[in-house]
């Protein structure tokens, strides 16, 4: 989106009222594109304007035509479409925006009416593109570190990688989330104003538009959430006192897992964490963490495709708590079973495995004072047993 100066394609068969708009519009520092017909509308929506005002009753295409083209092409999709006609019935509305425009401006329209919701729908596509921006960042970024503890299996690295992480996105998560809440002062102050101003049979169609608006806004307050969850998640990694213990939920530290390899189990691979939601254990949250991070990453490796499911449960029996973690893959036959805890073994491509994801699994249960063994094959998946105190 433009940062300054915002582009607006105005769509209209009738040139006085494209110039009409273009007057209230150019008056509030927005550049201005024309078109007078759907075709020349499909052209220069090409060059992504910010926002399109887009006539419904037009001779060669109607606005609802342009409309779905415009959405069913990748690259103008994301472009906010408000029409612009003299329908005012609530059928002709929902089908316009069933199509996939976000408001609907009656004719003839008021001036300040219509710049508060262009400048409410700016402020919205604003904000999804910098969320965009951020989260994509942010994958990639956890992506890129989460390979590197995957295959090098180096823990001393993941407190730096964390903390540096935290650092680059505290900012922007700041910022998105002041946003937020300068938009919903906003849309408050916009509602305020036309419902002061319109007249009372209009009233109804704006309670219906602002709702849609609430949409909008609540999608970016839950992906801003889903960004300090992950967050979260690597503080905790980055900590001064992040190698000493602390009494925790046993279920925080593979909820730390799951989210430390979301890149990975979005795609076809379901995670099922059965543990107690009250129980718990005294542990080093991080260390533990990447006991659940190694046999995960194991396990979809030994999925066909990369698609199947990893079970984790645990029992409490006196002062220890048994874990179980169960997958769906191509197991691990039992002539590999006692040699898969040793430094450096791995029956995967020398490209895929270091032989330490395994090794640093027992290296950090038999830190806590625990045992970790495998199951007996029986043909599908591999299901470690886990028996931790819980004290240490």
């Amino acid at each position: 989106m433009s940062s300054e100066t915002p582009i607006i394609l105005i769509v209209d068969d009738e040139q006085l009222n494209r110039k009409l708009i273009e007057a209230h519009l150019v008056s509030r520092g927005y550049t201005v594109w024309e078109a007078e017909s759907g075709s020349e509308a499909l052209q220069k929506a090409a060059q992504i304007p910010d926002l399109i005002l887009l006539d419904v009753m037009m001779p060669e295409a109607s606005g609802f035509e342009v409309c779905r083209s415009l959405k069913e092409s990748e690259a103008t999709r994301r472009i906010p479409v408000i029409y612009l006609s003299a329908l005012k019935d609530s059928e002709s509305k929902v089908r316009g925006l069933e199509l996939g425009g976000v408001d609907f401006v009656s004719k003839p329209f008021n001036g300040p009416e219509l710049l508060a919701r262009i400048k409410a729908h700016l402020t919205i596509r604003r904000q999804e593109e910098e969320l965009g921006r951020y989260a994509k960042t942010l994958e990639q970024m956890v992506e890129d570190r989460t390979q590197q503890l995957i295959h090098a299996d180096r823990l001393a690295t993941v407190g730096t990688f964390a903390a540096a992480i935290v650092h680059e996105i505290n900012n922007p998560l700041t910022i998105i989330s002041a946003g937020t809440e300068l938009i919903k002062m906003f849309r408050d102050d916009v509602e305020t104003f036309l419902l002061k101003h319109l007249q009372e049979e209009q009233t109804a169609g704006l309670v219906k538009e602002m709702a849609e608006f609430d949409t909008y806004l609540a999608q970016i307050e839950e992906g801003h959430k889903r960004i300090f969850q992950v967050a979260d998640t690597l503080r905790a990694y980055s900590r001064a006192n992040g190698e000493g213990s602390e009494l925790c939920l046993l279920a925080d530290p593979v909820n730390d897992a799951v989210r430390l390899l979301q890149y990975r189990v979005k795609h076809g691979v379901s995670i099922e964490n059965s543990i107690p939601s009250d129980l718990m254990i005294f542990c080093n949250r991080r260390k533990l963490s990447q006991v659940f991070v190694n046999l995960f990453s194991n396990a979809i490796d030994a999925m066909v495709d990369q698609r199947g499911s990893i079970e984790v449960e645990a029992v409490a029996a006196g002062a220890s708590v048994e874990i179980r973690v169960k997958d769906s893959g191509a197991g691990i036959p039992d002539k590999d079973a006692e040699k898969i805890f040793d430094p450096f073994f791995t029956t995967k491509a020398e490209d895929k495995g270091t032989g330490l994801g395994l090794f640093i699994v027992k290296s950090i249960i038999d830190e806590h004072g625990g045992k970790i063994g495998l199951a007996k094959f029986c043909g599908l998946g591999a299901e470690f047993a886990i028996e931790l105190p819980l004290s240490l």
